[in-house]
């Protein structure tokens, strides 16, 4: 049976408004989504200096204008299936006084999966240093709320940015600690003090910031092995990164990176099969998403690999 065939689109429709829930998971919502038709394939790509350099000149009235080549490169992506399937005896579905809560149930858990990873390997991938165009660091850790100077510390990385790409940085991803930290720092709170009796909010840090949009990575996981331990910590630890993504994709615009889904399958590279197991006796309830975050302009983010206890 093919994939596409076996898609369910009530339970793909659930794991959508499931996946879709802004509380905790970011990974899906840092890099525009650009829905492709192959599963891989490449992409146009320009050089930065293709576009800063001054080269146009004066022309003399009959001779040929200045120009230059037409300075495209490319890179690729890679849409893979990232997947996972939970079996639901048919006891259960049965024996619930509403027969489609079990395998409601059943996709929440399978896209929790899948969100996981998602935010696990974005953490990996570009959560890191070497990855972006500036590592560094504040000169006074956040941690440190009576010194710190945040404000000055993004103004610092917004000018480096704009100076290298000649684009100002509009969005600053933080991981729960960094964020934590900031809503005491004094020079934040007191920017507050005697203008808003509210708490430190992302909108509030995006407004002194001066750029569009602050999101905070929430998402909690356990690293240990089932049996084990427990070890559950946040996906993302002392981290900040900020940077320019325009709104969608674009064929000319520069974006720090794109979230590549293909199209092939289901809604935006997601959809849920549901199908029957005879020898168990049970629905198998299966994710899959095909999608590939891919960095794509390192110069347009600077990263901060430990801003709270610097």
């Amino acid at each position: 049976m093919a994939l596409q065939t076996a898609l369910n689109s009530t339970l793909t429709k659930v794991g959508l408004k499931y996946i879709q829930d802004p509380s905790s998971f970011v990974a899906g919502n840092i890099f525009p989504m650009c829905p492709v038709n192959k599963l891989s394939a490449t992409f146009p790509t320009y050089a930065k200096e293709y576009w800063m350099k001054n080269e146009a000149e004066v022309r003399v009235p009959g001779t040929e204008s200045k120009g230059g080549t037409h300075a495209r490169g490319t890179d690729s992506y890679t849409c893979e299936d990232v997947s996972f399937h939970e079996d639901v005896p048919f006891e259960n579905i049965e024996n619930d006084p509403t027969p489609l809560n079990p395998e409601k149930a059943a996709t929440r858990r399978v896209i929790l999966k899948i969100a996981i990873k998602d935010e696990v390997d974005f953490s990996n991938n570009f959560m890191t240093t070497s990855v972006w165009g500036t590592d560094g660091n504040p000169s006074v850790g956040w941690g440190t709320p009576a010194t710190a100077i945040p404000l000055n510390d993004i103004s610092i990385a917004r000018s480096t940015v704009k100076k290298s790409t000649g684009f100002d940085p509009n969005t600053l991803l933080l991981s729960r600690t960094a964020f934590d930290a900031l809503t005491f720092c004094e020079q934040i709170t007191d920017r507050l003090k005697y203008t808003s009796s509210a708490n430190v909010t992302e909108g509030i840090l995006a407004r002194l910031f001066n750029i569009d949009r602050v999101v905070v990575c929430n998402t909690v996981y356990d690293s240990a092995k089932y049996g084990a331990t427990a070890a559950q910590a946040f996906v993302m630890a002392d981290v900040a990164l900020l940077f320019y993504a325009p709104s969608g994709p674009s064929l000319e615009d520069p974006s720090a990176g794109y979230n590549f889904t293909w199209t092939g399958y289901g809604d935006q590279g997601f959809g849920v099969r549901r199908f029957w197991l005879e020898k168990e006796m049970a629905y198998r309830v299966e994710a899959h998403h095909y999608h590939d975050m891919k960095k794509v302009a390192s110069d347009l983010g600077y990263f901060f690999s430990s801003p709270v206890a610097t």
